[in-house]
């Protein structure tokens, strides 16, 4: 079964007034899942911002004031309305922006990096201690090359 029809319950939107293809970062994120080997539904919603939003967001919930790239919010539980709610992910394109240019690729594919970076998060990856953030840059770069994405991570 090939990624794109394995998760048909990933919502996008953005907040911004800017073209974005959601076809693609929904691939992305099915990629994502697939290779973590999440084999059932699950409901994700990527929602992008910009950097005001997302300064708020990280002050509110990680007591943080600054803007950062991305945001993970794990959801879901045990009850039957909410076992296939993985979460939600915030992206900052104003962010991400400027971590193209200055890695010398595309905004498509730091939003790829980001929306792969965030589902990590999602299904318990952390990136706060060295060994970690080695791993989940493992997984990125594994994740990005089936897509034909090959950036500097």
């Amino acid at each position: 079964m090939s990624p794109e029809h394995t998760y048909t319950k990933i919502q996008i939107r953005s907040l911004l007034n800017l073209q974005v293809n959601i076809r693609f970062l929904k691939k992305v994120a099915s990629a994502a899942l697939f290779h973590e080997q999440v084999h059932k539904d699950k409901e994700v919603s990527i929602v992008l911002v910009d950097n005001k939003t997302i300064k708020q967001l990280n002050d509110k919930f990680r007591g943080i004031s600054e803007a950062t790239d991305v945001l993970a919010f794990p959801l879901g539980g045990e009850f039957s309305s909410t076992e296939n709610l993985l979460g939600e992910i915030v992206i900052s394109v104003e962010r991400a922006k400027e971590a193209a240019k200055e890695g010398g690729h595309r905004l498509k594919e730091e939003l790829a990096l980001l929306v792969v970076h965030g589902i990590l998060h999602l299904l318990g990856h952390a990136d706060e201690k060295k060994k970690e953030r080695e791993i989940m840059r493992n997984k990125e770069g594994k994740i990005l090359e089936s897509l034909g994405i090959k950036i500097e991570i």
